[in-house]
């Protein structure tokens, strides 16, 4: 689309249903994400490139109050490859996502004892800030069932928010997720002076990940990243989140 005629995405894009239950997300055996996760919408990947199939799902962690997702469990032995400070990757099975990796990556599992007993007051400040947002996604839910639009219910007549900010296409390069945590990633210059670029994060296997679709956290709670960044990788069917802050 040309800026004459941009997409207008407080409308619900073609193939995107909005807050997906998470039994229609996770895992059966991993419905418990849902506490550390919070669907935003799925899309039908075939509406991006036609030699696709199936649905993927945005998603945004309420980790962290301050600083990134990850980053208080990463001596713990709980990251890998696909699983590190500011980058959380997941296998499709059926339409439904697996982490990859151990859930004791967020800070707040109920298995992390130890750790919390360690960090009483960053537990504490953690589970606050988790029922906020759990209370905030909550009535965003709400509100978007009786009025069909996304609004920031703390701000008094709101305009609508955008579901989304960009669907497919490249990322650009000079993003700070870039550069926030080591990732193997493949950036290609432009050909031109223009100094962009595009960066495309690479699997174990070496194969590129391709945006999918950026979003800010915040449009759908009161807090959240200021970009959401989904990645697919189509031949081994990984999906992976970064996250830029300002």
């Amino acid at each position: 689309m040309t800026q004459d005629n941009p997409v207008d995405y407080t409308r619900i894009p073609t193939g995107m249903l909005p807050f997906p239950s998470a039994e229609a997300v996770f895992v059966p055996d991993q419905l418990d994400l849902a506490e550390h996760l919070h669907p935003l919408f799925s899309l039908d990947i075939a509406t991006l490139n036609p030699e696709w199939s199936g649905v993927l799902h945005m998603l945004s962690p309420l980790e962290p109050y301050e600083g990134l997702v990850g980053e208080h469990t990463e001596w713990e032995g709980f990251h890998g490859d696909l699983l590190k400070t500011n980058w959380i990757g997941f296998k499709v099975e059926e339409g439904r996502y697996r982490l990859c990796g151990d859930p004791r990556y967020f800070f707040l599992h109920r298995d992390n004892v130890p750790q919390h007993a360690q960090s009483p007051e960053l537990k504490a400040e953690l589970e606050q800030h988790y029922a906020d947002q759990h209370q905030s996604y909550a009535a965003t839910v709400q509100a978007f069932r009786a009025s069909g639009t996304l609004r920031r219910l703390e701000w008094p007549d709101s305009a609508p928010q955008e579901f989304v900010t960009q669907l497919g296409g490249e990322v650009d390069g000079r993003a700070n997720w870039v550069e926030t945590v080591e990732f193997p990633m493949h950036i290609v210059e432009a050909d031109d002076d223009s100094g962009d670029s595009a960066v495309y994060p690479l699997s174990p296997a070496g194969r590129r990940f391709l945006h999918i679709a950026s979003v800010p956290g915040w449009h759908y709670r009161t807090q959240g990243a200021d970009t959401i960044v989904m990645f697919y990788e189509p031949v081994e069917g990984l999906v992976l989140f970064t996250f830029d802050y300002s």
